[in-house]
Protein backbone atom coordinates (compact mmCIF):
# COMPACT_ATOMS: atom_id res chain seq x y z
CA UNK A 1 0.00 0.00 0.00
CA UNK A 2 1.66 3.20 -1.19
CA UNK A 3 0.68 6.15 1.06
CA UNK A 4 1.36 9.87 0.56
CA UNK A 5 2.80 11.72 3.50
CA UNK A 6 2.35 14.96 1.31
CA UNK A 7 -1.63 14.19 1.62
CA UNK A 8 -3.64 16.09 4.30
CA UNK A 9 -5.97 13.55 6.35
CA UNK A 10 -8.51 14.76 8.10
CA UNK A 11 -11.77 14.06 9.83
CA UNK A 12 -15.23 15.23 10.80
CA UNK A 13 -14.54 14.75 14.57
CA UNK A 14 -18.01 16.79 15.96
CA UNK A 15 -21.35 18.68 15.03
CA UNK A 16 -22.88 20.50 18.31
CA UNK A 17 -25.91 22.77 17.91
CA UNK A 18 -25.21 26.19 19.37
CA UNK A 19 -28.68 28.05 18.15
CA UNK A 20 -32.11 26.71 16.99
CA UNK A 21 -35.19 28.69 17.40
CA UNK A 22 -38.68 28.75 15.63
CA UNK A 23 -41.63 31.05 15.32
CA UNK A 24 -44.77 28.99 14.33
CA UNK A 25 -47.49 31.92 14.29
CA UNK A 26 -46.42 33.46 10.93
CA UNK A 27 -47.19 29.74 9.23
CA UNK A 28 -50.64 31.08 6.95
CA UNK A 29 -47.97 34.17 5.19
CA UNK A 30 -45.30 31.92 4.83
CA UNK A 31 -44.49 31.16 1.16
CA UNK A 32 -41.45 30.89 -1.47
CA UNK A 33 -41.48 34.31 -2.58
CA UNK A 34 -41.51 36.50 0.60
CA UNK A 35 -39.28 33.87 2.75
CA UNK A 36 -35.93 34.93 2.63
CA UNK A 37 -32.25 32.95 3.44
CA UNK A 38 -29.44 34.09 5.08
CA UNK A 39 -26.58 32.09 5.67
CA UNK A 40 -23.50 32.86 8.47
CA UNK A 41 -20.23 31.15 8.02
CA UNK A 42 -17.36 31.82 10.37
CA UNK A 43 -14.27 29.33 10.26
CA UNK A 44 -11.45 28.82 13.33
CA UNK A 45 -8.25 27.78 13.50
CA UNK A 46 -6.17 26.17 16.44
CA UNK A 47 -3.52 25.11 14.61
CA UNK A 48 -1.61 23.69 17.93
CA UNK A 49 -4.85 21.72 18.61
CA UNK A 50 -4.92 20.59 15.04
CA UNK A 51 -8.54 22.09 14.89
CA UNK A 52 -10.63 23.88 12.14
CA UNK A 53 -14.11 24.60 13.42
CA UNK A 54 -16.87 25.93 11.26
CA UNK A 55 -19.36 27.94 12.24
CA UNK A 56 -22.39 27.76 10.27
CA UNK A 57 -25.47 29.28 10.60
CA UNK A 58 -29.47 30.01 8.34
CA UNK A 59 -32.04 32.36 9.18
CA UNK A 60 -35.32 32.20 7.51
CA UNK A 61 -36.73 35.58 7.08
CA UNK A 62 -39.95 36.82 6.45
CA UNK A 63 -39.63 41.08 6.14
CA UNK A 64 -37.19 41.87 8.56
CA UNK A 65 -38.19 39.70 11.04
CA UNK A 66 -36.11 35.91 11.63
CA UNK A 67 -38.35 33.04 11.74
CA UNK A 68 -36.08 30.16 12.19
CA UNK A 69 -32.99 30.08 13.08
CA UNK A 70 -29.90 27.41 13.14
CA UNK A 71 -26.15 27.56 13.98
CA UNK A 72 -24.21 24.40 14.02
CA UNK A 73 -20.42 23.92 15.03
CA UNK A 74 -18.78 21.35 13.06
CA UNK A 75 -15.20 20.30 14.42
CA UNK A 76 -12.62 18.65 11.59
CA UNK A 77 -9.54 17.79 12.82
CA UNK A 78 -6.48 17.61 10.58
CA UNK A 79 -3.68 15.43 11.76
CA UNK A 80 -0.68 17.51 9.66
CA UNK A 81 -2.32 21.15 10.27
CA UNK A 82 1.35 22.33 9.45
CA UNK A 83 0.70 21.66 5.74
CA UNK A 84 -2.54 22.90 5.35
CA UNK A 85 -1.69 26.62 7.09
CA UNK A 86 0.59 29.00 7.27
CA UNK A 87 -0.27 31.55 10.19
CA UNK A 88 1.31 35.21 10.23
CA UNK A 89 0.47 37.01 13.58
CA UNK A 90 2.65 39.63 13.07
CA UNK A 91 0.91 40.53 9.68
CA UNK A 92 -2.40 39.07 10.96
CA UNK A 93 -2.21 36.64 7.27
CA UNK A 94 -3.39 33.04 6.73
CA UNK A 95 -1.55 31.22 3.83
CA UNK A 96 -3.58 28.10 3.14
CA UNK A 97 -1.42 25.59 1.33
CA UNK A 98 -4.49 23.49 0.17
CA UNK A 99 -8.16 24.65 -0.83
CA UNK A 100 -10.16 22.55 2.03
CA UNK A 101 -11.84 25.22 3.86
CA UNK A 102 -15.03 24.83 0.71
CA UNK A 103 -14.77 21.02 1.20
CA UNK A 104 -15.42 21.70 5.12
CA UNK A 105 -18.23 24.44 4.11
CA UNK A 106 -19.57 22.09 1.69
CA UNK A 107 -19.80 19.26 4.56
CA UNK A 108 -21.01 21.68 7.10
CA UNK A 109 -23.75 23.13 4.56
CA UNK A 110 -25.10 19.73 3.87
CA UNK A 111 -25.02 18.67 7.55
CA UNK A 112 -26.98 21.68 8.49
CA UNK A 113 -29.78 21.02 5.60
CA UNK A 114 -30.20 17.55 7.33
CA UNK A 115 -30.67 18.87 10.94
CA UNK A 116 -32.82 21.59 9.81
CA UNK A 117 -34.87 18.62 7.46
CA UNK A 118 -35.36 16.67 10.79
CA UNK A 119 -36.05 19.87 13.18
CA UNK A 120 -38.66 20.61 10.78
CA UNK A 121 -40.62 18.02 10.06
CA UNK A 122 -43.80 18.40 10.59
CA UNK A 123 -44.21 22.52 10.58
CA UNK A 124 -44.78 24.73 7.83
CA UNK A 125 -41.05 24.98 7.40
CA UNK A 126 -41.05 21.21 5.73
CA UNK A 127 -41.48 22.39 2.49
CA UNK A 128 -38.81 24.83 2.55
CA UNK A 129 -35.82 23.04 2.75
CA UNK A 130 -32.20 24.98 2.97
CA UNK A 131 -31.49 26.26 -0.35
CA UNK A 132 -28.97 25.36 -2.48
CA UNK A 133 -26.36 27.75 -2.34
CA UNK A 134 -23.40 29.36 -4.43
CA UNK A 135 -20.24 27.79 -2.57
CA UNK A 136 -17.93 30.68 -4.46
CA UNK A 137 -20.23 33.35 -2.82
CA UNK A 138 -20.28 32.37 1.15
CA UNK A 139 -16.78 31.50 0.59
CA UNK A 140 -16.58 35.40 0.17
CA UNK A 141 -18.19 36.45 3.34
CA UNK A 142 -16.60 33.66 5.51
CA UNK A 143 -14.24 35.31 8.47
CA UNK A 144 -11.43 33.79 9.98
CA UNK A 145 -10.58 33.56 13.34
CA UNK A 146 -7.27 32.38 15.08
CA UNK A 147 -7.54 30.56 18.27
CA UNK A 148 -4.41 30.00 20.49
CA UNK A 149 -4.27 26.90 22.58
Amino acid sequence: MNTDNRAIQFRLDRIEELTYSISGNSAEIINQDNLGVQFLVQTFLNKEAKLVKLKVGAKYNLAETTILNLELLFVFNIDNMERFVNIDTENKQLKFNADLIPTFINVAIGGMRGVLFEKTKGTVFAKYPLPLVDLQELTKHNTFHVEMS
